[in-house]
């Protein structure tokens, strides 16, 4: 275990403010990540647990001052590599609700689907049956494919595209100022994390935590 000095202390974070981090290069991606964007129910279900105000776990960052490679575009949000710091914050563990969180707000594009538009909506006339309802989320948050009725030729969007008109579906950047969901963030150095790895792997270590 670390000392009181030593204990590795999460920072919780808003998610406006951990984006606003990400796109102002706190915050970057190593190129050793793989660049996977989650389908589009999984990002569906991710801000289902933000509505209910589930925890979202945390989001792991090593701190070191070593510049690695890192994506030069994250959901197709492009992003600066010509910069130099005197200390480098890079994810490691959470790429996937990151760039999920960035497009659903801030739009961008998805790999080999460059026509979707991956910003998400909220229809705010779409409520919670019960606090066991596991369902409703497919209908409240929406894509623009799903909203976009084509000058009506979609039948089945005309009435979202109405409810959007009216200001009933709206984007989540307008509705995430008042959201109080948070994000732990972990970050640690080289050297915490060796020490990290040398009591849990020590052969005399046999307690349950």
């Amino acid at each position: 275990m670390f000392t009181s000095t030593e204990r590795i202390k999460p920072d919780a974070q808003s998610i406006p403010l951990y984006l606003e981090n990400l796109l102002s290069h706190k915050y970057q991606i190593p190129t050793f990540q793989r660049d996977v964007v989650w389908e589009k129910e999984n990002v569906k279900k991710l801000w289902d647990s933000i509505y209910k105000f589930y925890p979202l776990g945390s989001i792991l960052i090593w701190k070191t001052n070593t510049k690695l490679e890192s994506h030069r575009e994250i959901g197709g949000i492009k992003f600066a590599d010509n910069f130099y710091s005197n200390e480098y914050q890079y994810i490691l563990d959470g790429q996937q609700r990151t760039t999920s969180l960035l497009t659903s707000i801030h739009g961008g594009k998805i790999a080999n689907n460059e026509n979707f538009d991956p910003t998400l909506y909220i229809d705010l006339t779409i409520e919670l049956t019960d606090a066991t309802d596991d369902t409703s989320y497919a209908k409240r948050f929406l894509f623009w494919d799903e909203i976009d009725d084509r000058d009506s030729q979609l039948k089945a969007n005309i009435g979202k595209k109405q409810r959007y008109q009216d200001k009933l579906i709206v984007s989540l950047i307008a509705e995430m100022l008042n959201a109080d969901t948070k994000l732990y963030i972990i970050s640690y150095t080289k050297s915490q994390k060796l020490k990290l790895v040398s009591k849990t792997s020590s052969p005399q270590t046999n307690e349950h935590s």
